[in-house]
C-alpha cells in the first residue's frame, strides 16, 4: 500500500488552488493502464501482496509518467 501527495511546492506543501489535481492525474492513470485512487490530492495504490519485482518495475514506470503528465497538465 502506497500513497504520493500531489502539491504544487515541496518544500512548503503548498496545495493547488481551485484544481482537481488528483482526478487530473487519476485520468493519465487511467489513459496508461494503471489504477491509482485519488483522495483529494493524494494518490493511493494497493498493488497484489503476489507482485512480481517485473509488475513492480512496471508499476513504477507507468506511476512515473502518470505524475509528469499530470504535472505538465496542471503548470500550463
Amino acid at each position: 500500500l502506497g500513497a504520493i501527495e500531489l502539491f504544487k511546492e515541496k518544500a512548503t506543501r503548498a496545495r493547488y488552488e481551485g484544481k482537481a489535481v488528483g482526478m487530473i492525474c487519476r485520468a493519465h492513470c487511467f489513459e496508461n493502464g494503471l489504477i491509482m485512487r485519488a483522495v483529494g490530492d493524494t494518490m493511493i495504490i494497493a498493488p497484489p501482496l503476489v507482485i512480481s519485482k517485473d509488475e513492480i518495475d512496471e508499476l513504477v514506470e507507468k506511476a512515473r509518467k502518470c505524475l509528469d503528465l499530470t504535472a505538465r497538465a496542471v503548470l500550463v
